[in-house]
């Protein structure tokens, strides 16, 4: 079997969330981490008295997580406090896009369509290290679209 060699790194990823769908915050410049998990497919079994192996169907796909990490910095304008804000004044609603590979034209980008925050850091952290304190931001969406950028 042969190798591939297009595999990509994720450093080059551009962030955004958005509290209308209409005027994006770019996180890009702060962002850490993007984590999507669930849309699991749900199965349902059923043995038979004739046979050792079950009758096995498929079910209705889960919503699907994402949670973004990114840096924490203050001031009235900064992520933070913007989508503090949204959590607060249009209970939890957001919307969350990236590109793995950048957002350039061309490039894969992922979408989660209208999702509610789930989770919402404060900062935190310790006395010792003097690690960069980031903030962690879940939200749940009935799925993650795919989509090119064209600009």
């Amino acid at each position: 079997m042969t190798r591939t060699s297009g595999g990509l790194s994720f450093v080059a990823c551009d962030v955004e969330v958005s509290q209308d769908n209409i005027t994006w915050v770019d996180l890009s410049d702060y962002g850490g981490s993007v984590a999507p998990a669930g849309g699991d497919r749900a199965t349902g079994e059923q043995n038979v008295f004739s046979d050792e192996i079950p009758i096995v169907m498929p079910g209705k796909k889960a919503s699907k997580d994402l949670v973004l990490r990114f840096v924490y910095t203050e001031g009235e304008l900064e992520p933070f406090h913007v989508i503090r804000g949204w959590d607060v004044a249009v209970g939890g609603v957001i919307y969350a896009r990236y590109w793995p590979k950048g957002k350039h034209d061309l490039n894969l980008g992922f979408s989660t369509g209208k999702a509610i925050i789930t989770h919402y850091d404060d900062p935190g952290g310790e006395a010792g290290p003097g690690e960069v304190v980031m903030i962690e931001l879940a939200m749940k969406c009935e799925e993650l679209a795919e989509a090119l950028n064209i600009s």
